[in-house]
Protein backbone atom coordinates (compact mmCIF):
# COMPACT_ATOMS: atom_id res chain seq x y z
CA UNK A 1 0.00 0.00 0.00
CA UNK A 2 2.99 1.97 1.06
CA UNK A 3 4.36 2.17 -2.34
CA UNK A 4 1.31 2.39 -4.19
CA UNK A 5 0.95 5.69 -2.82
CA UNK A 6 4.85 6.52 -3.36
CA UNK A 7 3.92 5.89 -6.94
CA UNK A 8 0.98 8.46 -7.32
CA UNK A 9 3.09 11.20 -5.24
CA UNK A 10 5.90 11.08 -7.75
CA UNK A 11 3.86 10.65 -10.61
CA UNK A 12 1.22 13.32 -9.55
CA UNK A 13 4.74 15.63 -8.65
CA UNK A 14 6.36 14.20 -12.51
CA UNK A 15 2.94 15.31 -14.19
CA UNK A 16 3.37 18.79 -12.31
CA UNK A 17 6.83 19.38 -13.31
CA UNK A 18 6.48 18.56 -16.52
CA UNK A 19 2.76 20.97 -17.04
CA UNK A 20 5.20 23.65 -15.43
CA UNK A 21 7.80 23.04 -17.94
CA UNK A 22 5.60 23.24 -20.74
CA UNK A 23 4.21 26.11 -19.53
CA UNK A 24 7.71 27.88 -19.34
CA UNK A 25 8.62 26.85 -22.62
CA UNK A 26 5.42 28.32 -23.78
CA UNK A 27 6.64 31.43 -21.78
CA UNK A 28 9.64 31.23 -23.76
CA UNK A 29 8.62 30.89 -26.85
CA UNK A 30 6.39 33.75 -26.79
CA UNK A 31 9.18 35.68 -25.61
CA UNK A 32 11.32 35.31 -28.18
CA UNK A 33 8.31 35.95 -31.43
CA UNK A 34 9.49 39.57 -32.97
CA UNK A 35 7.23 42.46 -31.54
CA UNK A 36 4.96 43.83 -34.31
CA UNK A 37 6.70 47.08 -35.18
CA UNK A 38 5.31 49.97 -33.57
CA UNK A 39 5.94 51.74 -37.44
CA UNK A 40 2.52 49.87 -38.36
CA UNK A 41 1.22 52.11 -36.78
CA UNK A 42 0.07 55.68 -37.66
CA UNK A 43 -1.23 58.52 -36.82
CA UNK A 44 -4.11 61.35 -37.58
CA UNK A 45 -4.11 65.04 -36.67
CA UNK A 46 -7.53 66.25 -36.33
CA UNK A 47 -7.87 69.72 -37.81
CA UNK A 48 -11.50 71.11 -35.84
CA UNK A 49 -12.81 71.64 -32.48
CA UNK A 50 -15.54 70.37 -30.52
CA UNK A 51 -15.52 66.47 -31.73
CA UNK A 52 -17.52 64.33 -29.20
CA UNK A 53 -17.25 61.01 -31.61
CA UNK A 54 -15.43 59.69 -34.18
CA UNK A 55 -16.12 56.94 -36.12
CA UNK A 56 -13.72 55.40 -38.69
CA UNK A 57 -14.40 52.62 -40.74
CA UNK A 58 -11.24 50.16 -42.56
CA UNK A 59 -11.67 48.06 -45.88
CA UNK A 60 -11.81 44.89 -43.69
CA UNK A 61 -15.29 46.44 -42.20
CA UNK A 62 -13.72 46.42 -38.53
CA UNK A 63 -14.59 50.05 -37.40
CA UNK A 64 -12.34 52.36 -34.80
CA UNK A 65 -14.52 54.41 -32.03
CA UNK A 66 -13.01 57.61 -30.70
CA UNK A 67 -14.87 59.10 -27.79
CA UNK A 68 -14.01 62.72 -26.99
CA UNK A 69 -10.71 62.33 -29.33
CA UNK A 70 -7.76 64.69 -28.88
CA UNK A 71 -6.00 66.61 -31.41
CA UNK A 72 -3.58 63.40 -32.24
CA UNK A 73 -5.24 60.01 -32.58
CA UNK A 74 -2.81 56.95 -33.02
CA UNK A 75 -4.20 53.93 -35.01
CA UNK A 76 -3.44 50.91 -37.10
CA UNK A 77 -2.00 51.79 -40.76
CA UNK A 78 -4.27 51.53 -43.36
CA UNK A 79 -7.07 52.53 -45.49
CA UNK A 80 -10.28 54.29 -43.60
CA UNK A 81 -13.73 55.92 -44.23
CA UNK A 82 -14.96 58.64 -42.30
CA UNK A 83 -18.29 57.21 -41.21
CA UNK A 84 -19.60 59.60 -38.47
CA UNK A 85 -18.69 62.57 -36.86
CA UNK A 86 -20.68 64.12 -33.84
CA UNK A 87 -19.79 67.55 -32.38
CA UNK A 88 -20.74 69.03 -29.02
CA UNK A 89 -24.50 70.72 -29.23
CA UNK A 90 -25.73 67.88 -31.36
CA UNK A 91 -24.59 68.73 -34.51
CA UNK A 92 -23.36 65.05 -36.73
CA UNK A 93 -22.09 65.32 -40.17
CA UNK A 94 -24.70 64.55 -42.69
CA UNK A 95 -24.18 60.48 -43.85
CA UNK A 96 -25.67 62.11 -47.56
CA UNK A 97 -22.28 63.81 -47.67
CA UNK A 98 -20.42 61.23 -48.66
CA UNK A 99 -17.43 59.33 -47.11
CA UNK A 100 -14.14 60.64 -47.73
CA UNK A 101 -11.18 57.91 -47.70
CA UNK A 102 -8.68 58.49 -45.47
CA UNK A 103 -4.89 56.83 -45.86
CA UNK A 104 -2.95 56.57 -42.35
CA UNK A 105 0.83 55.50 -43.31
CA UNK A 106 2.49 53.68 -40.55
CA UNK A 107 4.93 55.71 -38.85
CA UNK A 108 3.66 59.32 -40.42
CA UNK A 109 1.34 61.86 -39.31
CA UNK A 110 -1.12 62.50 -41.68
CA UNK A 111 -4.05 65.32 -41.27
CA UNK A 112 -8.22 65.11 -41.01
CA UNK A 113 -9.88 68.60 -41.60
CA UNK A 114 -13.41 67.67 -39.89
CA UNK A 115 -15.36 69.45 -37.28
CA UNK A 116 -15.78 73.19 -35.43
CA UNK A 117 -15.79 75.83 -36.61
CA UNK A 118 -19.12 75.67 -38.73
CA UNK A 119 -19.88 77.81 -41.24
CA UNK A 120 -23.60 78.53 -41.99
CA UNK A 121 -23.96 78.31 -45.98
CA UNK A 122 -26.79 79.52 -48.57
CA UNK A 123 -26.80 78.88 -52.14
CA UNK A 124 -29.13 80.77 -54.45
CA UNK A 125 -30.18 79.60 -57.36
CA UNK A 126 -32.63 81.10 -59.33
CA UNK A 127 -35.20 79.27 -61.61
CA UNK A 128 -37.07 82.48 -63.39
CA UNK A 129 -38.47 84.80 -61.24
CA UNK A 130 -38.01 82.72 -58.18
CA UNK A 131 -34.63 82.75 -56.32
CA UNK A 132 -34.01 79.21 -54.56
CA UNK A 133 -32.13 79.05 -51.31
CA UNK A 134 -30.45 76.14 -50.31
CA UNK A 135 -28.80 75.78 -46.20
CA UNK A 136 -26.11 73.97 -45.51
CA UNK A 137 -23.84 73.84 -42.27
CA UNK A 138 -20.29 73.17 -43.12
CA UNK A 139 -17.71 72.02 -40.73
CA UNK A 140 -13.79 72.76 -40.87
CA UNK A 141 -13.02 70.29 -44.08
CA UNK A 142 -16.27 71.06 -46.02
CA UNK A 143 -18.66 68.28 -44.48
CA UNK A 144 -21.92 69.18 -43.74
CA UNK A 145 -23.55 68.65 -40.89
CA UNK A 146 -27.39 69.14 -39.73
CA UNK A 147 -28.66 70.01 -36.09
CA UNK A 148 -29.74 67.73 -33.47
CA UNK A 149 -32.55 70.12 -32.59
CA UNK A 150 -35.17 70.54 -35.24
CA UNK A 151 -37.35 72.39 -33.28
CA UNK A 152 -36.01 75.94 -34.69
CA UNK A 153 -34.76 75.81 -38.16
CA UNK A 154 -32.63 78.28 -39.68
CA UNK A 155 -34.46 82.02 -40.25
CA UNK A 156 -33.74 84.20 -43.12
CA UNK A 157 -34.60 87.55 -44.40
CA UNK A 158 -34.00 90.01 -47.18
CA UNK A 159 -33.56 93.62 -47.32
CA UNK A 160 -33.89 96.32 -49.68
CA UNK A 161 -31.75 99.15 -47.96
CA UNK A 162 -32.82 98.80 -44.31
CA UNK A 163 -36.18 97.73 -45.06
CA UNK A 164 -37.03 93.93 -44.76
CA UNK A 165 -38.82 92.97 -48.11
CA UNK A 166 -38.80 88.91 -47.14
CA UNK A 167 -38.38 86.53 -44.17
CA UNK A 168 -39.21 83.10 -43.84
CA UNK A 169 -37.27 80.05 -42.26
CA UNK A 170 -35.31 77.21 -43.78
CA UNK A 171 -37.46 73.34 -44.19
CA UNK A 172 -35.10 70.19 -43.27
CA UNK A 173 -34.67 67.64 -45.42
Amino acid sequence: MISTRANKCRFTDSLIIVLLLLAAGACFCQAQEPNKPDSAMGELKLEGKHIERLVLRRNDGHAETFNNPGEIITLPAGEYLLQEVRLKGAYARNRLSGGEQIMVRAGQQEVLKVGAPLVPTIKVQRQGRILRLSYELLGAGGETYTGGDRSKPPTFAVYKGQKKIASDKFEFG
